[in-house]
């Protein structure tokens, strides 16, 4: 029997799409996330790093993705992490995976599938003079 996609709410016409959780889950390996957290002490900010441990994957952008970036930041190192959906990311947080600062520019959520993808970027780091 032919399926008419007009006779079904759309909030169920999801049910016939391959579930890509399954396929992608496959790839990832443990991955240790720090989540930074900067508070004020005493007049300073300090910086803590709270250690997450999951699962996923994390690769570069294509050329095409870079492609469409605003000319300036085309030069950036964007990655792109596939995660379990239980990694709670939020846009401008700033992470570290084997020692590398990211933040993360977006999130994308495949909830329905099990996985999540953020959008990374590496993260600038300042140093300041000590003061006096």
């Amino acid at each position: 029997m032919i399926f008419n996609a007009s006779n079904a709410p759309l909030n169920t016409l999801h049910l016939n799409l391959p579930n890509l959780g399954l396929t992608i889950v496959g790839w990832f390996q443990d991955v240790v996330i720090g989540i930074i957290t900067k508070t004020v002490v005493n007049g300073r900010c300090v910086e803590t790093v709270l250690e997450i441990t999951t699962k996923g994957v994390k690769q570069p952008f294509t050329a095409e993705q870079l492609a469409i970036l605003p000319e300036g930041e085309r030069s950036w190192k964007w990655y792109m992490l596939h995660c379990q959906a239980s990694l709670a990311l939020n846009t401008d947080d700033v992470i570290t995976i084997r020692g590398t600062r990211y933040r993360v520019m977006s999130r994308l959520g495949y909830d329905e599938y099990g996985f999540l993808q953020y959008e990374l970027v590496d993260d600038y780091t300042t140093t300041i003079p000590p003061t006096p």
